[in-house]
Formats: structure tokens, sequence, C-alpha cells
């Protein structure tokens, strides 16, 4: 009994002292593809001053993406290319420096390695909170049948191969290394299979699948999937430029990955590393379908700000699940899907 209570103590110590990210602050978000582009998305909506660094082909696509027709408006959200002749390595440091919370996330298995960790991890900084997406790494409901899906139906599903798993794990170990030595507070996200990120049907009237206007534009849905993996490949985070004449692709896809989007907004969040991968299941639900080891782009997206801001989320994993709702939680339920994980 004392053990427990005083287990408990410390918890509600710990969330009391940790430093949370404060609407206006600046943010910085780092990485490539749609998770990435939507959690930049995000965290302008949530009010912060977001700068999202990405690869040129992520800087042509990621208006439209975020904003219907490309009009940024009042949204403070700043896109700036990491590499190409635009790019500007002072100004990379200076976006570096002055960031209060840094998102790190790319789309496809790629893992940043420490010399990218430094750039963005240096103990002179303004640096307080760090939210990074990894994976599900403990195993569970992978090997062969999550392998052939992989193969044969979707080239996104994630089936935690050795060499990506042990990249996703040095990187862990370098994010807590060098926050520890940097003073800086750090949360990592663990996504499965990522599916769906955009809107769905909410911006259509009188469309009752509905779906989340926060997400990513109808934009997405003219991304087909081997365009999608084209473009993640072109986008790696020190990767070349690629055409912003995207091909679209059958209406039968961008319906099923419409209605994902409007179905699929449920989201189970829980501490850890804990979560399966699809296992037998994996080429029934390899496509559209909610399946274990899904993981909505957009509940990854979401996590990863909402870690910014949650005192409970200061130094611990989680993991993300989608799970089938049409209701995709707001900022008072993020913040006790946080408080609640275990």
């Amino acid at each position: 009994f004392h053990r427990c209570c005083s287990s408990t103590m410390i918890a509600v110590l710990i969330a009391h002292s940790a430093t949370v990210i404060s609407p206006g602050s600046k943010v910085l978000v780092v990485g490539s593809g749609p998770v990435c582009l939507c959690a930049a998305k995000l965290a302008a909506v949530r009010g912060f001053s977001t700068t999202c660094l990405v690869p040129p082909g992520d800087c042509e696509l990621g208006p439209g993406l975020v904003s219907e027709g490309g009009d940024l408006g009042s949204l403070p959200l700043t896109f700036m290319p990491v590499a190409g002749p635009e790019a500007s390595e002072e100004a990379i440091e200076a976006a570096a420096a002055s960031a209060e919370g840094l998102i790190l996330a790319i789309d496809n298995e790629g893992a940043f390695g420490k010399p990218v960790l430094e750039t963005f991890l240096q103990p002179s900084s303004a640096l307080k909170r760090v939210a990074v997406m990894s994976r599900y790494l403990n195993g569970e409901g992978m090997g062969f049948f999550a392998s052939a899906a992989k193969t044969a139906a979707n080239k996104d599903v994630w089936a935690a191969n050795a060499q990506a798993v042990a990249s996703y794990k040095a990187m862990e170990a370098e994010v807590a290394r060098m926050s520890g030595a940097a003073g800086v507070e750090w949360t990592v996200i663990r996504a499965g299979t990522l599916k769906g990120g955009g809107s769905g049907c909410s911006g259509e009237e009188g469309d009752e699948r509905s779906g989340e206007p926060s997400l990513l534009t109808p934009a997405f849905y003219e991304l087909g999937q081997q365009d999608i993996v084209n473009w993640r490949a072109a986008t790696r985070l020190l990767g070349g430029r690629m055409s912003s004449n995207v091909p679209s692709h059958s209406s039968a896809l961008v319906h099923r990955r419409l209605l994902y989007d409007c179905s699929a907004l449920k989201v189970k969040l829980v501490r850890g590393d804990t979560l399966p991968g699809p296992g037998f299941t994996a080429a029934l639900t390899a496509t559209d379908k909610v399946g274990a080891g899904d993981s909505h782009r957009g509940a990854v997206a979401a996590a990863l700000v909402e870690a910014l801001r949650s005192p409970d989320a200061a130094n611990r994993d989680y993991s993300v699940a989608a799970e089938e709702g049409r209701e995709f939680p707001g900022e008072k339920e993020w913040s006790h899907l946080f408080e609640a994980a275990h």
C-alpha cells in the first residue's frame, strides 16, 4: 500500500513539475511526408507559431495539403526547405535555436540519425519539449503475415523488420540521452501501420459520413498509393526534389481512403510499447479496413502536438492505435487520453 501511494505521489509530482509549451510559443516540425505535414498543421491550429522544416517536395505540396487552395491565411505556419537551392543554413539554425517545442516525424520507415538530432537538440537553444515519432517495436503480431501483406497489398504495413527496429531503437536512445544533456523533456509517440490522414467528408454539406476538418485537405486523396510511396521515397529528410504534378488515381481508391478517414477516428492511447501488429489478419486489413496494428496519421500527428503541452507526457513513451469511430478527440479529450493512459 505504502509503495503504491509513494509511486502515485511521485507520478503526480513529476506531472506538476513538467514543462509544457503554451500557445504562441515557437514550435519546429522536422521530417517528411503526410504525418509530418499534418502535425505542422495541427500545431498551427493549436496556436503555436509553427515552422515546418521539410524536403523541397513537401514544401511544394504542403500548403495545398494543409489549407484549401494553398492559402494559409492567418494560420501561423511557415514552410522551410531543409535542402535544395532555397535552403538557408542560417535560417534553419535560427529556427532550431528559437523553438521551444520540437516535433520529429517521418512518414516512411526512416529514423532520425545522430547528426540530425544533434542539430536540433542543443543545450544552448530555447528548447523545452521534444516529441518524436517512432514505431511499435515489441515484435508482437509481426512476422510472416505482416511481411507478406506489406509485399502484396500495402507498402505502408508496418512489419517491424530488424534493420528498421534497430534504427528506431538507436534514435530513441539518442533522443533520451541528448534531451537529458540539454535539460529537455521528451516524449516518444509510437505508430503501427499508418493509414488515413485526410479530412474525409467534413467539408461536404449534407454528407453524413463526416470526418475531421483539422486534418489534411481533400488534396491528400489525389495522391495514389504508389504515388505516396514514391513521394516518401523521394522526400527523405535530406532527399531530393519531387515534381508537384502528382498523378491522380482511381475513384474507388479515393472512396476507400475517404471512408477510412470518416470511420476510424477513435483513438486508443496506451503507455509503453505494448500494442501488437496485424498478425494473421494482416492481408484482410492491409488497405482500407480498421485492423490490429493500425495508427491513423491524424491521431499520430495530434499525439505529437498534444505531447508538447501534456504534463503527463514528459519523458514517457506512448503507442497510438486506430479504432472505429466517427469522433476525433478534441483538446480536452487528448488531455484526458494522456492522463488516463497506462
